[in-house]
Parts: structure tokens; C-alpha cells; sequence
């Protein structure tokens, strides 16, 4: 393995913990250097072990600086990757409820940059989006098969693939998923499967939801989970009490919401719309519906910085409309997905739309990711989950 030489905005780069560096953070051009090559890196005294790809554009990040090593005449990037893998997966272990369903890979957060991989009962579902890591996609698909002992599937997304060049291969059909989460079932088809399978991310701010429902001493009649997918966040409001859900989506999970109903012995307490969510809540707005309970977790509405503003914007309109279907001492959910949007912006979004509709809020808990995303701290540039869970004043 050949040795690289950072300069000094790398070196600098590296003290302050920064694992993405550009080719202008190494002395000496790349080009010479094939895609996804690992590299030992040098830095003062330090040698560090890092995968590079010369191809990617000068606005991302095209050298991944890994661990520092002590004994390069031992490194093996196979033997780093089987370890790091099996770390991640013991480390989801030490979780009750983890066991049969997680996000057992979580990319940078894990030490592998670029590669997700979720856990269901029937299947894990991998996805990888650096070069230097699909170099080894069969080593790692073999590792996670064994040790979850469960068939291992590739999702290779080209739009996420292209910023490395990375072709799209042609990959084994996914089944359908079988998944468990929060002591609730759900079955995913494959056709309608979003990401890598299931949003695990919630899992712990659902398991709240639940709590904080059996607490209120108010019956919460009728909720609504708006972008609901497999329809997780109402299943866990039915969990905590909730008499009877509407599940709205643009896409078509009709089947899922039933199915889910049925599994976790919700019969004939949910109904699902599938329909455009800002359209469904006009016409319900327009007939004077109100909820007692209304769950907000749309898609990311920013997929860069430049249209930061676009989503706020966005998030205002939605969440104007959540205020109008509020019901008095309602319970409501608001959350993000969209890294680009921090956590204090959120809030004061939510609470602008709540002033702008005369509407006065009192904060009950706030949420980040959960247990199977890693984070280091409200900082860490791997935190993009939140979520706000408030009561609505008589």
C-alpha cells in the first residue's frame, strides 16, 4: 500500500477531527490513483488508513480518513472491515429490542464510510456509495449474512453511487421484509420499499410517543400519521391508546397499513388515504375536521444547503396546516429528516406557524435518532433526526 502525505490544511483538517478530506488536503496530485485504492496517510508522526478516489468532484469529499494505525506491516483492509462490521453489530446488541431489526451499519458513525446496512428478521438490506468499500461489496455481504445469519440483498442507488462514479450492478431480487420494531410487526413489499427498507431512525421517539400517551389522562379519540409509510408512527399510537388512526400518502401502502393492522391486532382502528398530504389536509381543514392526536414526519425537503430556505418554507405551510387540525389539548409530532435544516430552526418554525395560528404550544419532549445512528453529539454531522412533541393549550 503506497503512503500519502497530508499538507497542512489536512493536517489541520485532522486535529480538529474532520474524517473527509479534499485532494487539496494532501501534498502531491491523486490522479495516479485508482478509485477506492486504500492508502496509508501520513500525518506528522501519526500514520492513519484511508481509502481515496481521485474522480470525485472537488466539492465532495474524495480521500475518507479511517483509523490511526500502529503496525502497518499487519494492515489488511479485509480484516479492518470484518472487525469493523462485527463491532457494529455487537454494539447493537447491547439494546433490548435491537436484536431482530436495526440499522446494524451506520456508515462514518460505524468507522466505514458509505455503507448502510439494515437488519430485518428475513434479510439484510445493504447499500455502499464509496469506492473503497464496494471494492469489497462481497467480503461485506458475506459478513453481515453470517453473523445476522440472515440472506444478505444490494441496494445500489445510482443517484447516491454517481458523486464516486460507481456503476449500478445488477442485484438480486429483495423479498418482501419482515420487520420488527417496538414489539410491533410490519411487512414491506418489495415494489414499494423506500431507502434501505424501513425508517428505523424514529424508533426510539415512537417508543415516547407510546409513554407519553398512557400518561395523558385524556382519551385521544381519532389521530392522523401523515407521510405514514408502513404506518409505524400511528401503529405505536394505537399501541398507546389511541381509539381509531387515518394513515395518509401520496404512495400506495394500503396493503402495508391493512397488514400492519392485522398483525398487531388493530382491527378495523385505522383507515388509510392515499392522496397528496397537503391535499388530504385542505379538504379535512375545509370540513372542519380536528384531531386529537396528529403525527408529521415528511420526507427530507432539502437535499442541499442551496434549498434550505425552499424547506423551511415548505415546513412552515405544513405546519400552519397541523395547527388548524388541532383539536383543544391535542397531542402533536413534528419531525425532520432534513440534514440541512438544524434543530433550533425547526422549533422556531414550529413555533412561528403556531403563533401565526393564534395557537399557543407546551413543549413535552424533544427527540434525536435513535440507538442504532450513532451520534457523538447534538453536533455531530450524523445527527439529522428530530422531533418536537408538544401539547396544544385549551
Amino acid at each position: 500500500m503506497r503512503t500519502l502525505t497530508l499538507s497542512k490544511s489536512g493536517f489541520n483538517k485532522l486535529r480538529s477531527h474532520q474524517r473527509e478530506l479534499k485532494a487539496a488536503d494532501l501534498d502531491g496530485s491523486l490522479k495516479s490513483i485508482p478509485p477506492g485504492e486504500w492508502c496509508f496517510l501520513q500525518a506528522d508522526k501519526s500514520l492513519w488508513i484511508s481509502f481515496v478516489n481521485p474522480q470525485v468532484e472537488d466539492k465532495y469529499a474524495s480521500v475518507h480518513v479511517l483509523d490511526e494505525i500502529k503496525d502497518p506491516a499487519t494492515f489488511s483492509p479485509e480484516k479492518f472491515i470484518s472487525e469493523k462490521i462485527a463491532s457494529a453489530c455487537q454494539n447493537r446488541k447491547r439494546f433490548r429490542g435491537y436484536e431482530n431489526g436495526s440499522r446494524v451499519v451506520y456508515g462514518f458513525s460505524d468507522g466505514l464510510p458509505g455503507l448502510i446496512a439494515d437488519h430485518f428478521t428475513n434479510a439484510v438490506l445493504i447499500q455502499i456509495n464509496t469506492a473503497g468499500l464496494d471494492r469489497y461489496r462481497e467480503l461485506i455481504g458475506k459478513e453481515l449474512a453470517r453473523i445476522l445469519d440472515v440472506k444478505a440483498y444490494f441496494l445500489d442507488n445510482p443517484k447516491y453511487r454517481e458523486k464516486e462514479f460507481l456503476p449500478t450492478f445488477e442485484t438480486e431480487p429483495v423479498p418482501a421484509l419482515t420487520v420488527k420494531e417496538n414489539e410491533l410487526s410490519y411487512e414491506l413489499r418489495a415494489e414499494v420499499i423506500q431507502k434501505v427498507g424501513f425508517y428505523y431512525d424514529h424508533r426510539e421517539n415512537r417508543m415516547v410517543l407510546q409513554a407519553i400517551l398512557h400518561r395523558l389522562k385524556a382519551p385521544m379519540q381519532k389521530g392522523v400519521d401523515l407521510f405514514c409509510y408502513a404506518g409505524a408512527w400511528g401503529m405505536n399510537a394505537l399501541q398507546g391508546g389511541v381509539k381509531t388512526m387515518d394513515f395518509v400518502d401520496q404512495g400506495d401502502f394500503s396493503e402495508e397499513v391493512a397488514k400492519a393492522l392485522s398483525l398487531n391486532s388493530f382491527p378495523d382502528r385505522g383507515r388509510f388515504f392515499r392522496q397528496d398530504v397537503f391535499r388530504f389536509m385542505d379538504e379535512a381543514i375545509g370540513q372542519k375536521k380536528t384531531y386529537d392526536v396528529i403525527l408529521c414526519d415528511p420526507p427530507a425537503f432539502a437535499k442541499s444547503a442551496l434549498q434550505k430556505e425552499q424547506a423551511l418554507e415548505g415546513y412552515s405551510k405544513l405546519h400552519r396546516k397541523v395547527m388548524k387540525l388541532a383539536a383543544p389539548g391535542s397531542l402533536l409530532v413534528f419531525s425532520s429528516c432534513t440534514h440541512y435544516v438544524g434543530h433550533d430552526e425547526f422549533q422556531k418554525n414550529i413555533l412561528d406557524a403556531s403563533a401565526k395560528e393564534g395557537k399557543k404550544l407546551q413543549l413535552l419532549h424533544s427527540g434525536i435518532q435513535g440507538w442504532d445512528h450513532p451520534i457523538r453529539s447534538q453536533s455531530d454531522r450524523a445527527n439529522y433526526i428530530k422531533s418536537y412533541f408538544y401539547i396544544l393549550e385549551s
